[in-house]
């Protein structure tokens, strides 16, 4: 897993260590300076803090302004991102009370950091992942651990005072308590879920998702470790997946495959991300390196009819270059429309320069459904959508943010097991040209549903 997390952030990762080092000797330095004991252990909390950061923001961008809050306080502990948020502040708790000597300031700076952490990727753009209860949980637990450790030893070597600090520490507290409610809380939305985080996916789940990524590529790949993932604020799952190449010649490279749960009717597979071409592109038998659209579209055609030859009769078929100057490849994708609304089945394979696939998303669905009138129109479903994103924005402090909404087409999504014509609406944060209408995803900015029979907004993952 942590391998898929970090294998293309090596040069990251290499700053991060080298800023942590830089740091780690200037508070070595400026405590000696001022006089303080255990630069030591200052330099090693220098050090740790550093790193906790710069993992915790790695690959950071907007922030949504809203917080998802985990009602199952025991899942944490059963995934493997539960556990790595808690082993990796355990040295943060350790070495902040080694360094302070005061137990209650120490513990407020434990509980605190956590929570101004998940705060900031909720608000800061540039800053923004997911604000979520359970690593604020078991950061704050793994926190708890270092320090109760810490205590522990100063107690056994009778050099902690526990009263020390205790007024300063009681300020802080009301101090962080007042701003979390008063100033904090009203800034977030709230998402309330049973289940976030990554555990190991059961047997049934694992042989889903082992027969769609044969249906797409036969024996090729093998499968890594398999985990299943709850939907955020939608009554689902992901499996998550790695995929291996049967080759031995190359143990590092590797694709990752998600796939919806329990329809599996959604599967994403990424098995070259970027320009670098790796053997994970999967081969088209006959295919020959393109060198423009029609050439690429061949290929995805054939890969297409031998592994989903439903393709065949597809109302729009468009591909489309990757990256400035088709430097990824194209992407081919096949839709079905009637009556002028995008229907649920959908397919996208994307062809690199050498001729191979290098990704697919595959949506199971109808080409036909029969559905109501539309009453809510493309500009008013884009008013509905700007004054939700307005409201976030307010709540977010951005409220002069400027933003363009852009309906880009109605679609039908099963919404409580009905389906419902609703408007895809796609919001950006500069003037841009709006993405193909016919696109599954919009390439940038944030994506919106607007019901088209009753007007309400609905976040674009949140379907059935």
């Amino acid at each position: 897993m942590f391998t898929a997390i970090f294998r293309d952030q090596v040069g990251y990762l290499a700053a991060c260590t080298v800023t942590a080092l830089v740091l780690a000797g200037a508070a070595w330095v400026l405590a000696r300076r001022l006089g303080a004991a255990h630069g030591g252990w200052w330099s090693g909390l220098a050090f740790t803090l550093t790193g906790v950061l710069g993992v915790t923001f790695m690959d950071a961008g907007r922030a949504s302004g809203e917080c998802v809050l985990n009602h199952r306080f025991a899942e944490p502990f059963h995934t493997t991102q539960g556990l790595w948020n808690l082993a990796m502040t355990v040295p943060v708790g350790f070495l902040a009370l080694m360094a302070v000597r005061r137990p209650l300031p120490a513990l407020v700076g434990v509980v605190v950091l956590p929570l101004g952490i998940e705060f900031t990727q909720a608000t800061v753009d540039g800053l923004g992942r997911v604000c979520d209860s359970s690593d604020a949980e078991m950061n704050i637990l793994g926190g708890l651990v270092g320090w109760t450790v810490a205590a522990i030893v100063l107690t056994a070597r009778r050099t902690v005072v526990w009263r020390a600090g205790l007024k300063g520490a009681l300020i802080a507290s009301l101090a962080f308590l007042v701003l979390g409610t008063g100033v904090a809380r009203p800034m977030l939305a709230y998402t309330n879920v049973d289940g976030t985080g990554l555990s190991a996916a059961d047997p049934e789940q694992k042989r889903a998702m082992e027969a769609a990524v044969r249906k797409a590529f036969g024996d090729r790949y093998t499968m890594g470790r398999v985990y299943a993932q709850p939907c955020t604020g939608a009554p689902c799952t992901n499996i998550v997946s790695i995929l291996l190449s049967r080759g031995k010649d190359h143990p590092q490279e590797f694709g990752n495959g998600t796939l919806s749960w329990p329809d599996k009717r959604h599967l994403n597979v990424v098995l070259e991300d970027g320009d670098r071409l790796t053997v994970m592109g999967y081969p088209v038998a006959g295919a020959k390196a393109p060198t423009r659209a029609q050439d690429a579209y061949r290929v995805a055609e054939s890969y297409a009819r031998q592994r989903y030859p439903w393709v065949a009769d597809a109302d729009v078929r468009r591909t489309s270059p990757v990256g400035e100057k088709a430097r990824q490849g194209w992407v081919t994708r096949w839709r079905w429309t009637h009556n002028g609304v995008l229907m649920p089945r959908m397919l996208d394979v994307q062809v690199d320069r050498a001729g191979r696939i290098a990704q697919i998303d595959v949506t199971l669905g109808p080409s036909r459904v029969d559905l109501a009138r539309a009453r809510i129109g493309a500009r008013q479903a884009e008013e509905a959508v700007r004054e939700e994103v307005t409201a976030r924005l307010r709540r977010n402090g951005n409220a002069d943010a400027a933003f363009e909404v852009k309906a880009l087409k109605l679609k039908a999504v099963s919404q409580d097991g009905v389906w419902t014509p609703q408007w895809l609406v796609q919001v950006t944060d500069d003037v841009r040209p709006a993405p193909d209408d016919t696109a599954q995803e919009p390439y940038s900015g944030d994506r919106y549903r607007v019901n088209a029979l009753s007007g309400e907004v609905f976040d674009y993952d949140t379907a059935d």
